[in-house]
């Protein structure tokens, strides 16, 4: 299986694994859901419940802002299509709930996210992880979130269960969710690493750190607010 088709396949199954749907087709105003019931026993401290209960997807501004903000990238670097054209601010633009009144002559947010939403948000997330996963391995002086993790001249982490590992999942989990991940979150990650160094990836460690980082980002919690 080549390295790319894995990183998808490990992903759409560890979203499954860690109970976190990933954002797919859903009013862009939702309305009122359920009343929030008692807090999971799997997080550390209860959470206030919302007073407004009106859950909305960020679109492409904020969507922009915020995976900037956590890869501290560049926004205009984030994704492009070709090399040429932003993803956000042109290409996927409506496709993300935004206006394009002088190309499209959309005027108006469409009311509703569309079938080709998820993938757009899934683009904009796997290209921006893996611009941040190439400068954090290649100046690993320079590193953002993936700092001072070691590949073996096989690709794969030296020390996956280390506190290093550990450190980059929260550092991740901080930027993007603004939370530290919970032990049962780093133990599936630490999983997933090793699933992926028994694959056929020609760098496991890279794969692994562009999958930990585009399941979060690409996650309902962090495409929506």
């Amino acid at each position: 299986m080549r390295p790319e088709r894995f990183l998808v396949a490990a992903v759409l199954t560890l979203a499954a694994c860690t109970q976190q749907p990933v954002a797919r087709v859903v009013d862009v105003d939702s309305g009122t859901p359920p009343v929030d019931t008692e807090p999971d026993s799997g997080t550390p401290d209860a959470v206030a419940k919302s007073t407004r209960n009106n859950l909305r997807f960020k679109g492409p501004e904020r969507l922009t802002a915020d995976f900037a903000a956590a890869l501290e990238l560049p926004p205009e670097q984030l994704c492009s299509e070709l090399g040429l054209y932003p993803c956000t601010t042109s290409v996927h633009t409506v496709t993300l709930g935004g206006v394009d009144p002088y190309g499209s002559g959309i005027y108006e947010p469409l009311p509703v996210t569309g079938v080709t939403t998820p993938i757009a948000v899934d683009r904009l997330a796997l290209a921006s992880c893996s611009q941040r996963v190439a400068l954090d391995v290649g100046r690993p002086s320079e590193a953002v979130i993936f700092k001072g993790l070691m590949l073996d001249a096989r690709g794969r982490l030296v020390d996956r269960q280390g506190k290093l590992v550990q450190d980059a999942v929260n550092a991740l989990y901080q930027r993007g969710l603004q939370r530290d991940a919970l032990a049962s979150e780093v133990d599936t990650w630490v999983q997933l690493a090793a699933e992926i160094e028994s694959s056929s990836s020609l760098r496991p460690g890279r794969d692994w750190m562009t999958a930990v980082c585009f399941a979060v980002l690409s996650s309902a919690e962090s495409v929506f607010f």
